[in-house]
């Protein structure tokens, strides 16, 4: 079983987290950590500043807690600036704007699915 939740602050000092950043951390049954997110939340927004996994199926999973945690914050809006997240952004309806990739989370969460098409 694979389960993501919120890193403690010894894991947020191992991988140097910036001030002020929180992540989402990837655990297996055993406890260990095959991957998290990294992100802050400012205001409106919740920035994705890293999204770090052996695991390419689970980067999906990773990027839509991080945008669940944002919604929970009171942010409207998604932001990432890592363009080798693009494929999997595009997937999911972030859109380019000005060199950063934008979603709405009202939108992501609460509009039609489009799963598979």
């Amino acid at each position: 079983m694979i389960t993501i939740m919120p890193a403690d602050k010894a894991f947020l000092q191992s991988i140097s987290a910036p001030r002020g950043a929180d992540a989402m951390v990837l655990r297996d049954s055993g406890g260990t950590v095959d991957g998290y997110a990294l992100f802050c939340v400012d205001g409106d927004a919740v920035e994705i500043l890293a999204v770090k996994t052996d695991l390419p199926m689970m980067t999906e999973g990773l990027i839509r807690s991080v945008l669940n945690t944002g919604d929970c914050r009171g942010a409207t809006k998604g932001v990432c600036r890592d363009n080798a997240l693009a494929p999997i952004l595009r997937r999911l309806e972030f859109e380019e704007e000005n060199g950063e990739w934008v979603v709405s989370i009202e939108k992501f969460f609460r509009g039609e699915c489009k799963c598979g098409k």
